[in-house]
């Protein structure tokens, strides 16, 4: 088999895997489960992340010999796009990316990765902490003598996970430890987003948890995960972009003004072909990038590669959705048009990990450090 022959395989796996996960995720409801669930109060269905599971999505990039389909960040890429289209709930980019890519860097024999990829379990990262001044600070929260004090801050899928992968810091170093959601002296305070989603702020009072690994691997293994976590969500805001343009084109086919589509208005064309430029522009930086990670080793060239993503991803994201809202008029504003949950979910995405601000300095950087060592 030629290399050509590999790619082809390759382009034809990634696309029944698109088409299984998109007739999932219509068969569900799309975008109007989304809005139910927002409705009855935040949260993610725990039958569709079974169901999600059985279809393979959660170890789509998980090695083979650790119980996944070992498609890599790509495959992940294409299911992340995939819920990003319909803004499901559902903690997919979380687990491929954060929980999984946490477990199978360090201890991959774990129960806890068979239960992930299963969909029996979510579990929620905690890593970041807040200082006094509400900005990010380092790390306080300690490990010893099997139990956890201090605090966690802008955990995401805390609210319906059933425990928490905390980052904290042990007698010897940094410690990677598992607390279960109703552990005593565990406080989960939640913080409701634009999107209806919730954070969960933590607070550990002797809170019994089991270590899983320590040591300097433990940083090592989060900040690959968190590249990982970053390109995915750059995938899932490619996908909300491109369904917020499809939304939003159909709208100027049938709003009427002047007794014409206003779709037929120059000004109005012009826009629509500005806003479908970035956003296949976009789509493509994103999945080369997501290529790119897979074929790629080293930590120090992969960061730079998922942050470049996600930098072009948010500021089509921004744009795209800012112009839907304007060109449906007031009507864009109100909740009855399904235009305005891709807008708040872009902001809720957009700012997760880090906006397109942060990792395009963290793109230049790696760039200057390139050149200054060449």
């Amino acid at each position: 088999m030629t290399q050509t022959d590999i790619l082809s395989s390759e382009q034809e796996d990634l696309r029944l895997l698109r088409e299984s996960a998109r007739t999932l995720f219509e068969r569900a409801g799309g975008s109007d489960r989304a809005r139910k669930l927002r409705d009855a109060g935040g949260g993610f269905d725990a039958e569709m992340v079974r169901e999600l599971a059985e279809a393979g999505v959660f170890g789509v990039a998980v090695p083979e010999d650790q119980g996944g389909l070992g498609m890599g960040l790509a495959a992940g890429g294409v299911i992340a796009e995939e819920v990003g289209r319909v803004i499901a709930p559902e903690p997919v980019v979380l687990t491929i990316g954060l929980s999984l890519g946490l477990l199978r860097r360090l201890c991959p024999d774990h129960p806890k990765m068979a239960q992930l990829i299963g969909g029996e379990i979510s579990l929620a990262v905690a890593w970041q902490e807040r200082g006094p001044d509400g900005a990010p600070a380092d790390a306080t929260c300690r490990y010893a003598d099997g139990k956890l004090t201090g605090g966690k801050a802008w955990v995401v899928g805390a609210i319906g996970s059933l425990g928490f992968l905390v980052v904290a810091e042990g007698d010897d170093g940094p410690v990677l430890v598992l607390a279960e959601a109703d552990a005593d002296g565990l406080v989960i305070d939640k913080r409701a987003q634009a999107d209806g989603s919730s954070l969960g702020e933590l607070s550990f009072s002797g809170t019994p948890a089991v270590e899983l690994a320590s040591g300097g691997a433990v940083p090592t293994a989060l900040a690959e995960a968190v590249a990982d976590a970053t390109a995915l969500a750059a995938a899932e805001i490619v996908g909300l972009s491109e369904r917020a343009f499809e939304i939003t084109l159909d709208y100027i086919k049938t709003r009427e003004q002047f007794d014409k589509p206003i779709g037929s208005f120059q000004v109005i064309q012009h826009r629509a072909v500005d806003l479908n430029v970035m956003c296949e522009v976009a789509q493509a930086g994103v999945r080369e990038a997501l290529a790119q990670m897979d074929s790629e080793t080293d930590p120090k060239v992969r960061a730079p590669i998922a942050s470049r993503a996600k930098a072009r991803a948010v500021t089509a994201a921004k744009r795209i959705t800012r112009d839907a809202i304007q060109l449906h008029g007031a009507v864009g504003y109100t909740d009855e048009f399904d235009i305005g949950l891709y807008l708040n979910r872009a902001l809720v995405l957009s700012a997760w990990l880090g906006d397109d601000a942060y990792h395009r300095r963290i793109w230049f950087e790696a760039r200057e450090a390139e050149g200054a060592a060449q």
